[in-house]
């Protein structure tokens, strides 16, 4: 199949109305212009104009070509030119999937402030209790707690997350405090992707007790504690108001034996495209 240079050769030849002016527009010596258009005839074995030094005329196959080549060409080229990457101006969409009790005000305040500098970056964002993939989902970056996917993403961090086992104050009193993870009364559990990573990471290996209740929206296992209902090892900056109301007390704080981090995930260095950079830049500055 030729080239696509040759056949934009062809058309600009023809637009023209001669070989010097096609090189002028293209930017190349007309020798150059002259043998695109011998490559292209040979290619496609046909002869496509009838030249001389001065002047050329189509033949019936080079009249057919370029009536059916110079529209497409037109719009192929304004196609390519409207995805080229300008420097200084921002465009295009960013897909972003984050956890469904991600706060949102931080989402909203950095896609509020990215877009008043660069709207023409349009966003797609999905909150969401299942961890995606995001090369087979197609998403631009990911909010996670940890690195909970494949090892060879790429990750920015953005705050570190201390777990804590939180009670409400009445239940407390009610039951005690739990000498051991065992012991821990009522356990509220999140989803079993999330459990197993804080077993393995937070608690060093240590299992989490049968689940009294599972739910996989940290801010519903928050409420469920504020209620009453049981025992939840939540992140403590979900916790510090009620934590410093006295509503909800902690418990078991020498079993958290790791801090995580609440980390930007990209699929690779490679997709990390300027609007995305840059978009991570403003969400990072949220924290």
């Amino acid at each position: 199949m030729p080239k696509l240079d040759l056949v934009r050769t062809f058309v600009e030849v023809v637009q023209a109305g001669s070989f010097s002016a096609a090189a002028e527009r293209l930017g190349m010596p007309r020798s150059t212009v002259s043998l695109h258009i011998k490559t292209l005839e040979g290619e496609l074995g046909t002869r496509l104009m009838k030249r001389s030094t001065r002047s050329f005329a189509l033949t019936d196959d080079g009249q057919r070509l370029f009536d059916q080549a110079a529209g497409g060409l037109q719009a192929l080229l304004s196609a390519l030119e409207n995805v080229r990457a300008r420097p200084g101006e921002l465009s295009g969409l960013i897909r972003i999937a984050a956890p469904a009790d991600f706060p949102t005000s931080f989402l909203a305040g950095a896609v509020t402030a990215f877009r008043e500098m660069h709207p023409a970056v349009r966003f797609q964002i999905m909150l969401s209790s299942t961890t995606r993939d995001l090369i087979d989902d197609n998403f631009d970056l990911a909010i996670r707690i940890g690195n909970r996917g494949s090892q060879d993403r790429v990750e920015r961090p953005l705050q570190n997350i201390h777990w804590r086992f939180c009670v409400s104050r009445e239940r407390a009193g009610e039951m005690g405090e739990p000498r051991s993870i065992g012991e821990i009364d009522r356990f509220l559990s999140p989803a079993p992707d999330l459990r197993t990573f804080l077993e393995n990471t937070v608690l060093g290996n240590e299992k989490l007790p049968s689940a009294e209740v599972t739910a996989d929206n940290l801010a519903l296992l928050h409420d469920l504690v504020l209620g009453g209902c049981g025992t939840a090892l939540l992140p403590a900056g979900m916790c510090a108001e009620a934590i410093e109301s006295g509503a909800v007390v902690t418990c078991l704080a020498d079993k958290t034996v790791a801090v995580t981090r609440l980390v930007l995930t990209f699929p690779s260095r490679a997709d990390i495209l300027p609007r995305v950079r840059a978009f991570a830049d403003v969400l990072s500055s949220q924290f």
